[in-house]
């Protein structure tokens, strides 16, 4: 597998995800202080690239977590600098 490029926030949720292990959708959007439908364009892309699961439990609860092939694209990604 190739390196992998994607946008920061894209890179951000599957950090996350991968340090959670796996992580509800709400709660995703309120760590990252992403509004619901900016979280869901993001996961549906990533989904979509097939970097991500999504599975519902209940009526309004989605947890998401990381395919094989995001744990290996993740693996690939440049890490983030330090902050000054």
């Amino acid at each position: 597998m190739k390196k992998i490029t994607l946008p920061e926030d894209y890179m951000l949720v599957l950090r996350l995800i991968k340090r959670a292990g796996q992580e509800e959708l709400g709660n995703l959007a309120e760590s990252l202080a992403f509004d619901r439908a900016r979280l869901m364009h993001i996961i549906q892309n990533l989904r979509h690239k097939g970097l991500i699961l999504v599975r519902k439990s209940g009526y309004n609860t989605s947890w998401v977590r990381l395919s094989s092939k995001g744990w290996r694209a993740i693996a690939l990604m440049p890490q983030p600098r330090p902050a000054p």
